[in-house]
This record gives C-alpha cells, structure tokens and sequence, in this order.
C-alpha cells in the first residue's frame, strides 16, 4: 500500500476533529492510490544523468527489538508496530505507535496474541486487521483481532478458515481483505480467503493452482490481484503465476516468470505494470537474486528488466514512490531505486547497519519512507530503524 506536503498530526479523540481526519485520511489514501494508477513512463534521454535517489539515514529507534512484525497507518497518519519476535525466540503482543512528525514512539496496548509472520491490514471503518503469524513455540494462528485507535485496544475478530503464517494480505476495492496461502508450519497452502468487515466473517474464496509462501501479491489497476511466485510443495521454487478476479473470486494463470523466485519484492507501477525483483532461487534463501523482470496485465507476460546492484530477499514489498520510481529496501545492506523510464537501478546514498530480513516500512505523506527493524543473518532482531528522503 503506497502528494507530498506536511504531515497532520490529529487528535481523534474529539468529533469533529476525528471527521476531518478520516476526511483527510481518505484523500490521502486516494492520492497515494491515483499515483499508482494513473499516467505512464515518459522517454527520457539515454545520455542525461538520472536524477538524485536521495538519501537513508538512521532514524529513532523503537522501544523494542523486532523483527517479523507489521506497520500499518492510522486514521491521524500515525503508525501502528505490531507483534514480530526477539531473540531467544521471545514473540511479542507488544505494539508502538510512531509519530512522524516527532519521529518518536510510544507504547501502544498489547495484542490479543502474541503474533510474528502476521498480516495487518487497514479496514474501510478505519481500524487495522491483525490475522495469523505464529506465537510461541512456532504455533501457526488462525485468529484475527482488530485494532480501533479511538478507543485504543484491540478486539477479537472471526478465525480464518486455516491457519497461515506469512500469507499476503491486500485491500480490494469493494473494501475485503483477499489472504492467500502461507504455511500452516508444515506445509504451504494453496486456499485463500476474504474477510468482510460488515459481518466480521471469514469466507473461503477460490484456490490457487499451486500452494504457496514466500509469494507476492500485487493489486492491479483494474482491480484484479497478481499472485506471484513462491515456494510450493517439496520445497519447490514456483515460476508460475496467478490472477485473482473479486468479480468472480476466482484465480486464473497468468504466464511465467522468466524466473522461478521465492521471497521476492513486488511493486504496482506507475503505468499498471508490475516490478518483480530479487528474492531467492532455493526455497532456503540460498541462490539469492538480483535480478528483476515486469509484468504486463495488458499482454499476460512477463519481460526480463534491469539487474539490481545486489540481491535482496526477505524484503517488504517495494514502496512506490510520489515520482513513479520505486524503493527497494531490506534484505541487503544497501536501498536501491527502480527507475521505469530506465529500467535501472541505482543505490541510494546510506545504508543499512547490516542486511535486514523480515522488517516493516512505510511511506508518509511527506514522500519519504521509514523502515523499522527486521533480522540480522543470525536471525538477532533490532530496534533500529531509517528514514529514506528523495
């Protein structure tokens, strides 16, 4: 989920504020939205430097170390740190609250449950959708609960049709939450199901021609979803693709990648098409990739693009930027930026402490991106956390 001007610090407490605020929210998410959707790649002369990528710099660090965990806006443009896990295996219930503005946190209430590999998802009544993950001992959940800032705690919601750690979670238009496989802890899964905000209910919803984790989920300009790639069963890596129509809620085939990837980043781009980039050759992370390829909903295919300076994998997906080009951040020290009337990437100024798996981003109305925690190689999380600015 993905102009610019200051960003509004709200007290939603009040009524009348509360309403301007989710009048501004919803703009804002608009915008965000109509940057992803509308217009197209301009040429641009081979022979003039690209512009400034901007710049990463360390920002506070959160009031815990986490790694695994979700960020998710709120109605006053604050962000909720959900869950994620420590070392020595410690998953949290914990969540902060970061204020951009401040660039500080603050304790938020705990979860229900104790959640790391969760989904978290911004629902049309303005509270946030925490589902499965696993808790302690790397049980797979099922359960999901919601979050209501006004009244500050979480609530428990329906149990999802299976239990799911790291599915994909996307908003679709008619305001559902579409989650699609992930692993039960055993084996990856190839149903999918939606949840509907009016009635609180999980409803099963189609299935995949192939289980998957480790996967992508993209929505489309018209409303479709783009399932990419993964790991299936027998630890297989998957070229395969799939589309889901919420008309029919059904999933369809959509071609091939050029490469069989897992753990990968995707991104909506400014013309409709899709960035596919990085991730994994081997279902362990091993075979790491830096190379990327674009999708076409016009034309069904998939086409090679520009290599990344290095490989990324166990990354968020790609933020989209105000100005078309795209953020790709985590799973290797240094940020990259995708330029699509190029087709080339180049590194952003600063870097990451070390390479960092499994963290959370966001991007704020201002256009810059924060990127808070994630794993080390030895699987330590971090507290610590950076701010991109183009």
């Amino acid at each position: 989920m993905r102009n610019g001007g200051c960003i509004f610090a709200m007290n939603l407490r009040s009524q009348h504020t509360g309403q301007r605020s989710r009048h501004r929210f919803r703009a804002f998410l608009g915008a965000i939205l109509a940057t992803l959707t509308v217009g197209g790649a301009s040429s641009q002369n081979p022979h003039r430097p690209l512009p400034p990528v901007g710049r990463l710099t360390p920002g506070r660090d959160m009031i815990s170390a986490r790694g695994g965990h979700t960020a998710t806006v709120l109605p006053d443009f604050k962000i909720l740190i959900a869950g994620g896990k420590q070392e020595r295996g410690v998953i949290l219930a914990t969540t902060e609250i970061y204020d951009p503005n401040t660039e500080r946190f603050s304790p938020g209430p705990k979860m229900l449950a104790a959640r790391e590999g969760h989904i978290a998802a911004h629902l049309s009544d303005n509270k946030i959708l925490i589902a499965g993950g696993q808790t302690k001992g790397g049980i797979a959940l099922s359960s999901s609960e919601d979050y209501d800032d006004e009244a500050g705690k979480f609530t428990a919601r329906g149990n999802m049709h299976a239990r799911r750690i790291r599915p994909t979670a996307t908003v679709l238009r008619d305001g559902r939450i579409l989650v699609i496989g992930g692993t039960d802890g055993t084996e990856p899964l190839a149903s999918a199901e939606t949840y509907e905000v009016m009635n609180g209910k999980w409803t099963l919803t189609g299935k995949m021609s192939a289980a998957r984790t480790g996967h992508t989920a993209t929505l489309l300009a018209d409303g479709r979803v783009l399932i990419a790639g993964g790991t299936g069963i027998h630890h297989s890596v998957l070229a395969s693709a799939e589309i889901f129509d919420p008309k029919t809620n059904r999933f369809a085939p959509a071609g091939k990648l050029n490469q069989a990837r897992t753990l990968h980043t995707a991104a909506l781009l400014a013309d409709g098409k899709v960035l596919i980039a990085g991730g994994a050759a081997q279902a362990d992370g091993s075979s790491p990739l830096a190379s990327s390829e674009i999708y076409d909903p016009a034309t069904g295919s998939f086409t090679p693009s520009g290599a990344m300076n290095e490989p990324h994998l166990k990354l968020p997906n790609g933020a989209s930027l105000l100005d078309g080009r795209v953020l790709i951040i985590g799973g290797a020290v240094a940020a990259e930026i995708f330029d699509p009337r190029t087709g080339a990437f180049r590194t952003v100024s600063g870097a990451l402490d070390t390479a960092r798996y499994y963290s959370a981003e966001f991007q704020v109305m201002d256009g810059s991106v924060r990127f808070f925690g994630g794993y080390d190689s030895s699987g330590i999380s971090t507290a610590k956390t950076w701010i991109y600015r183009p």
